[in-house]
């Protein structure tokens, strides 16, 4: 049922993107628009569909596992999980323009989407959320490369990722099935799968001829695990995978955008506690897709969930222990309680890492003057 829905999802999606954007149509089906589709259960790392092209007969290539893309920014929540060792989601990073040497030439990261906050500070998550890549570099530098590039080999990523500042940008190759395998490690609760595409084999009587046993590594906490899909959350609710909503998926689901540099690659990797599909657009030959991963990608992922509504619960992301809650300000990030911060939100933070500062930009709050402030609005204006 996933395979058929996966195969069916893709295909249309390919044509509708042809139909959309004349440019993309190729006669030569070996030349035509490609796309790669993965689908697992995060906690087991069981594959349910894999779809390594739009056309078998024309390709046998598999894109899934044969293929090495750059993933642009769907590779950028592993430099925000680096840095949650030090920093939480409401820490502040530096979206001024910056300047950096790469081989002895200057490289100056900008930021593509056009609602991307023009703050000069603005928080781990809402970076995180609007794709911000002047923040998600400053944040790599913070952290530092070769933190970021160590942090990464548990994941075991068959190909090499360096330790330059690009890198937070996902600008080295990945293999798509290894990309959603990574991600299954925020889906399932800091736990790494190992892939499974047949659990059981059997004879014609339905004798058990060989089983494969279910392999799994912790690499990170359940808190560590909860706090990155909690960000990537809200890249669905109001980032750039926002237009999610507008499906009517039942939960919550988290996930995160990628395209790369001249649109040559589109993609969505998203995920539910049940569920997790990761979807790749473009061409063979690097050819640019002309859309990015929310117009390209998460339609086509939108489409397969809406087809297999069996495989979704519907359930929330559950918040395990060595989590708190806390109310800060949204301008500082720091403590708004007794404060008059005037947007005061509330924020998740890792229990050893919860801010114990007020908020500097916002005097404490004096109890008389609200007291007769609250009674003036009470009369009208009159004490």
């Amino acid at each position: 049922m996933a395979q058929v829905a996966a195969e069916q999802a893709l295909n249309r999606g390919l044509m509708q993107l042809e139909r959309s954007i004349a440019t993309l149509k190729r006669t030569d089906p070996v030349q035509k628009l490609q796309g790669a589709v993965i689908v697992m259960q995060p906690k087991t790392g069981f594959i349910l569909a894999m779809v390594g092209g739009r056309d078998y007969s024309s390709s046998q290539y598999n894109r899934v596992i044969q293929s090495r893309r750059q993933p642009g920014s769907a590779f950028k929540p592993f430099i925000y999980l680096t840095a949650l060792d030090q920093l939480t989601p409401a820490s502040r990073l530096s979206n001024e323009p910056r300047t950096y040497m790469i081989n002895g030439k200057p490289w100056t990261p900008e930021n593509a989407a056009r609602d991307v906050d023009t703050s000069m500070r603005v928080s781990m998550r809402s970076a995180l959320v609007a794709s911000n890549n002047r923040a998600t570099v400053d944040l790599a530098m913070k952290s530092g490369l070769e933190q970021v590039v160590e942090k990464t080999v548990p994941f075991q990523f068959s190909t090499p990722i360096k330790p330059y500042p690009s890198l937070a940008l996902g600008a080295f190759e990945v293999v798509p099935l290894e990309l959603a395998r990574a991600y299954c490690v925020f889906a399932g609760g800091g736990i790494l799968p190992h892939p499974l595409s047949i659990k059981d084999v059997t004879d014609d009587h339905g004798g058990l001829l060989s089983q494969a046993h279910l392999n799994i590594e912790r690499l990170i906490s359940p808190a560590e695990a909860y706090i990155m899909t909690d960000m990537l959350k809200s890249v669905v609710s109001e980032g750039t995978a926002r237009a999610l909503s507008g499906w009517n998926l039942p939960g919550p689901v988290a996930g995160k955008t990628g395209t790369t540099n001249n649109f040559r690659d589109a993609w969505f990797v998203g995920y539910t506690p049940d569920i997790l599909a990761l979807v790749w657009v473009g061409f063979d030959n690097g050819d640019p897709v002309k859309a990015s991963g929310a117009k390209a990608a998460l339609p086509i992922w939108a489409e397969l969930m809406k087809a297999i509504p069996q495989y979704i619960s519907g359930a929330d992301f559950k918040m395990p222990a060595g989590v708190v809650t806390r109310t800060v300000c949204s301008e500082s990030g720091l403590l708004a309680a007794g404060r008059t911060c005037p947007v005061p939100m509330e924020e998740i933070f890792l229990e050893d890492l919860v801010p114990n500062q007020p908020c500097p930009l916002h005097p404490a709050r004096n109890p008389i003057k609200d007291l007769i402030d609250g009674i003036k609005d009470l009369f009208g204006g009159s004490p």
